[in-house]
């Protein structure tokens, strides 16, 4: 934790203890999100004044917003400009209001810097770029980016390491650095197999570094290091001839003259497909395809096209999956739906906020019970149905019958009365 006595002054001044200054500069450097057990771990305490001391304060002074989700666990929003400005961190997108997925991976990125606090973080996207830029001498195209495009369809702004998983470097000589995955305990690994196939050009061009995958429980820890292994593992054999063959193959396809191509060009082209696309044989491809490499040259780098960095794979477990955001199963007897599916399961929650900038709880007024609208059945369907549809049984059909004759109009208009034979 590399914290300047001076953003830790500057915090003080606000008002804040020398502690929660220190836990005020981790929420707003790594997530912008926090709860009240992160606080009470940081702090070494399970409950008492200090932690209604410390979100009073902050709702008082209007650094934060409280919403309840479910369970009614607080995540409180640190979005305040007076406290990312004076620790120079007033450009970091930890202000703005986000997606319940992305809030949960922000409590998620907390949770393992706590759990870390003796690691120098490489905080910013500037110290980021910096180090793997300027100090490794890396070019910017293979860092991970994303492109933001504006308004006007010319103007875009590319961001780098926009994730904002943690990368420290470690204190060993020579120095290694150590990226961060932090994944829920949701089933499936896609979100996780994106994420490496975005790092997966700067990884390759580093001599060594340190994988960490990080999750509330381990049962994908076996899956993870599957795939991390799988995409690094040592490289086969590679030949000049067998290379350039698959170049001259893959550039037929591409320019669509397949005539020429026997089968066993296309069994060749699927094969290397597999394992020849990723870097460096992509860039290798392009400058051959462009003619800038030729097959001498291609056999002088055919060294460099073994990739083989040092890797280490880790895991950690993180005290909390915070499943709040979904709504618990309902506990009533199971009932199929109209399509054979259940009828009630998991959805997201809308948050509502409990506080004002005054420190005031503020809850949404219930309706009263003779205002409430009254809901009606649908003819032939289950009574549990009833409260999704909002059509009414016609009359006739067992329901309620209407009134023969109106019993409020409008005089000044005419009305059509239709009297029994």
């Amino acid at each position: 934790m590399n914290v300047l006595p001076a953003h830790l002054a500057a915090l003080c001044r606000l008002g804040y203890t020398n502690e929660e200054a220190t836990f005020i500069y981790l929420v707003t450097t790594h997530a912008g999100y926090f709860t009240r057990p992160q606080f009470l771990r940081f702090t070494g305490q399970t409950k008492g004044g200090i932690l209604h001391r410390f979100t009073t304060k902050l709702l008082v002074l209007g650094h934060v917003r409280a919403t309840e989700y479910g369970r009614q666990m607080l995540v409180f929003d640190l979005y305040s400009r007076l406290v990312y400005g004076p620790i120079d961190k007033d450009d970091l997108r930890n202000r703005r209001r986000l997606s319940n997925q992305l809030v949960q991976t922000r409590l998620f990125i907390l949770d393992f810097v706590l759990a870390n606090l003796d690691s120098q973080y490489l905080e910013t996207e500037t110290a980021k770029v910096s180090y793997f830029h300027e100090k490794l001498r890396l070019p910017l195209a293979i860092l991970p980016c994303r492109r933001y495009t504006g308004l006007n369809s010319t103007s875009h702004t590319d961001r780098d390491f926009v994730d904002r998983f943690p990368i420290f470097i470690s204190r060993s000589l020579p120095p290694v650095p150590t990226f961060v995955y932090c994944d829920s305990d949701q089933p499936g690994l896609r979100a996780y197999l994106t994420h490496l196939r975005a790092y997966e050009r700067l990884w390759r061009r580093l001599e060594r570094f340190h994988f960490i995958y990080a999750a509330p429980t381990p049962k994908k820890f076996h899956g993870a290091e599957a795939r991390f292994s799988q995409m690094f593992a040592p490289a086969q054999a590679i030949h000049t001839k067998g290379l350039a063959r698959y170049f001259e193959v893959r550039l037929l396809w591409e320019s669509h003259k397949t005539s020429s191509l026997t089968r066993a060009d296309r069994d060749l082209l699927r094969d290397g497909d597999k394992r020849y696309q990723r870097e460096p044989f992509e860039s290798a491809y392009q400058k051959w395809a462009s003619g800038g490499l030729s097959g001498a040259e291609l056999e002088r780098q055919l060294p460099l096209l073994r990739p083989a960095p040092q890797t280490t794979f880790e895991t950690q477990t993180l005290p909390a999956s915070y499943d709040i955001f979904r709504r618990e199963l309902d506990r009533r007897p199971k009932t199929k739906g109209p399509l054979g599916g259940p009828l009630r399961g998991p959805v997201q929650v809308e948050p509502k906020c409990l506080w004002n900038k005054d420190s005031v709880m503020v809850r949404k007024p219930k309706a009263d019970a003779a205002q409430a609208p009254k809901k009606g059945l649908v003819a032939g369907s289950d009574p549990i149905l009833a409260s999704r549809f909002s059509a009414r049984i016609p009359s006739g059909f067992g329901g309620r019958s209407r009134p023969r004759y109106p019993q409020k109009f409008d005089s000044s208009e005419p009305v059509l009365r239709r009297f029994p034979c």
